[in-house]
């Protein structure tokens, strides 16, 4: 009888949760670009809003919020890695609480590739640049062969079109963000500029999440939007 309440229970939980989430309905996205690609990202809980009614699309994105929906977005996981103990965030991270609610995405993250320093400041607000490169090195664990098409090259990655202030990235970001670019994930501006050292904001990261997801075909799996 008590377990079968618990799951009654539970279920209730679960519907109302859903319920919301479907329903939810965002009074700060009208003059928001790509709204429904933002509001698939909500849907399907990879990036969620601040609350039910508030999406905050100009508010920068931090380290932990980034690194989850990547995650999350691209459902990348630890399925086919085998483990004497369980990982825990402090095993890879200095600055990371094991009980942080990001922590698991975050070990997800480091074990699938993305290049995270171990004293990362999670709280601080990713920059442009920052989340493309991770963005793509996610997109590149999901699909290995994505470079063969296109290749790595940056000649071919940029044939026609140059990034104009992509100076104070490595030259290994550089090359990541132009594959962004020729991917038509990200765009530049009229003057060919992507603005890598400025903070990404909410609205930014999702569409360029979304576009991510769309380009590795992931799309599938949760739905599309309509």
């Amino acid at each position: 009888m008590i377990v079968r309440k618990w799951l009654v229970g539970l279920a209730g939980v679960l519907l109302f949760a859903s319920g919301s989430q479907a329903f939810a309905a965002f009074d700060d996205l009208d003059n928001t670009l790509d709204k429904k690609k933002i509001e698939y990202l909500d849907e399907y809980h990879i990036l969620t809003g601040m609350t039910d009614t508030k999406y905050a699309p100009e508010r920068a994105l931090n380290t932990a919020q980034g690194v989850s929906a990547l995650v999350k977005g691209l459902d990348l996981n630890l399925d086919n890695m085998r483990f004497i103990k369980k990982p825990e965030a402090s095993d890879y991270y200095t600055r990371i609480s094991n009980e942080a609610w990001y922590s698991n995405d975050m070990i997800v993250a480091y074990l699938n590739g993305l290049d995270i320093p171990a004293d990362v400041d999670v709280t601080a607000a990713m920059t442009r640049g920052q989340f493309a490169t991770l963005l793509w090195q996610a997109v590149e664990q999901v699909d290995p062969d994505i470079n063969e098409s296109g290749g790595n090259n940056i000649a071919s990655a940029t044939a026609n079109e140059e990034i104009a202030d992509d100076n104070s990235l490595s030259a290994m970001d550089q090359q990541m963000l132009q594959q962004v670019i020729h991917r038509e994930i990200a765009t530049l501006d009229s003057k060919n500029k992507f603005y890598p050292d400025e903070p990404i904001t909410r609205a930014e990261a999702a569409v360029m999440l979304y576009n991510a997801i769309e380009l590795t075909g992931k799309l599938g799996n949760v739905g599309t939007i309509e």
